[in-house]
């Protein structure tokens, strides 16, 4: 069932079935404001603590807003000028225009349409050579994510892709990993995992990858999966809630898996974000040095899709 509705001061659709509500934001990119699960009355995606949403402009820092809800990141994550690319790209790939913070689409406002049981939103980038479509649909405790973007420019277009989801922290929550992810990267300085570039291994005595640092540590943290991964799988336990929520996704298409966490070190925030990503990581210069940029071409859209389930354990 789909409706129209009023989240905050903003209007919303709401697709629902028996056992999840979704709450989409077309004007905030097509934001996942709410993942509901029904019979444990638990909430998954962050809340805007305030009372109604800011509307921010493209170029706009993201750090000026809410962190909340269910995002995604394109064409980047980190924003970057046009010349800082000069030394790794060729003339006629740079785009005119500067990449902006954590990108593009949270910050546009995207056109809707329903069909019987699918929300679809779509966007054209007045700055960059890309068309951009998402549908939304449910089945049971199944939430289908599918994607759709495409360059209508002549050239090559460098970009990157990371789901952005940030959901409720818990102290007690557990994070699971494939079976191959075994290694990752601190990408950020932080008291809780040391210094950004020192590499773990998942058992490592230093730091949990499993957990999220207590409520008390005031702290934030980031790292990614310093391998690529071989299966599209990665979630959330909720011990206390007897929930689990798990991804699955084409690893082809998102080989690389970045996890955000603040308790508290991040403006106060409390919320954390399971990250499957095109590149490694987060900015085009340093996906460009590592080899793993997506020069999406005019001929071949980028077809990927993220099921995202919230069962009872």
């Amino acid at each position: 069932m789909i409706t129209k509705t009023l989240w905050k001061n903003l209007d919303a659709l709401s697709l629902e079935n028996d056992v999840l509500r979704v709450i989409i934001l077309p004007a905030l990119g097509g934001k996942l404001a709410s993942v509901f699960h029904k019979k444990k009355n638990f909430e998954l995606a962050a809340q805007n603590q305030e009372a109604f949403y800011h509307l921010p402009h493209v170029g706009d820092d993201f750090s000026r807003y809410d962190a909340s809800g269910l995002d995604d990141a394109f064409p980047s994550i980190d924003p970057c000028e046009p010349e800082t690319l000069a030394a790794i790209l060729p003339p006629e790939q740079i785009p005119h225009s500067a990449y902006p913070d954590h990108g593009e689409i949270w910050s546009s406002s995207m056109k809707s349409r329903t069909l019987p049981n699918r929300v679809i939103l779509s966007f054209t980038s007045p700055r960059f050579p890309y068309f951009y479509q998402k549908t939304i649909s449910l089945s049971s405790e199944k939430l289908l994510l599918e994607y759709e973007i495409r360059n209508t420019g002549e050239t090559p277009f460098p970009c990157l892709w990371a789901f952005h989801g940030l959901v409720r922290y818990e102290e007690d929550m557990e994070f699971f990993y494939s079976s191959d992810v075994q290694s990752f990267e601190n990408v950020l300085d932080s008291p809780e995992s040391g210094p950004a570039g020192e590499h773990f291994f998942l058992g490592d005595s230093r730091y949990d990858f499993t957990r999220v640092p207590p409520k008390s540590s005031r702290t934030m943290v980031k790292y990614y999966a310093d391998q690529k991964v071989k299966n599209g799988f990665c979630g959330y336990r909720y011990p206390s809630q007897g929930l689990r929520c798990t991804f699955r996704y084409d690893p082809e298409k998102l080989p690389y898996l970045g996890l955000w966490i603040t308790a508290g070190g991040f403006r106060g925030d409390y919320n954390c974000a399971l990250e499957p990503a095109s590149g490694y990581y987060d900015s085009i210069p340093k996906a460009a040095e590592s080899g793993s940029l997506c020069f999406l071409k005019k001929e071949e859209p980028f077809h990927f899709s993220l099921e995202l389930a919230l069962t009872e354990e």
